[in-house]
């Protein structure tokens, strides 16, 4: 052992064993108190991170699926969108297709209409 250790060694054996450094070991230490709502200010931020990663999650999926879908239409478009502007423009040409586009385009609305009002009344009555 060094004589620089042995010196340390010795203050270190003094501070610890001073009066006070012993009474202050041997005081009881209070507990923390805990503010009256803790319980409920615990849960309150519980839900708040709850809710962020519901949303995190919601964000997540909307933008998968924006991007995968605009994916989808890109390559449909890529391999057969001439074959379809020559077929829409042959269509369009003649009299009794238009006739048959537009019914095609209500019906279509209306069936939109329709599912989104019958899925507005449903969640309504399941929320009650």
């Amino acid at each position: 052992m060094k004589p620089e250790d042995k010196k340390l060694s010795t203050v270190n054996c003094q501070l610890s064993t001073s009066p006070s450094a012993l009474r202050q070991a041997l005081t009881p230490i209070e507990p923390k108190r805990l503010p009256t709502n803790f319980a409920y200010s615990t849960m309150q931020r519980i839900h708040r991170e709850q809710v962020e990663a519901e949303r995190r999650e919601r964000i997540i999926a909307l933008v998968t699926i924006v991007v995968v879908s605009v994916l989808g239409i890109a390559v449909f478009v890529y391999f057969f969108g001439l074959k379809i502007w020559q077929s829409f423009r042959t269509t369009i040409i003649q009299s009794d297709a238009i006739v048959l586009i537009l019914s095609t385009l209500f019906c279509l609305t209306f069936f939109a209409l329709l599912n989104h009002w019958q899925a507005k009344r449903q969640t309504r009555t399941y929320c009650k």
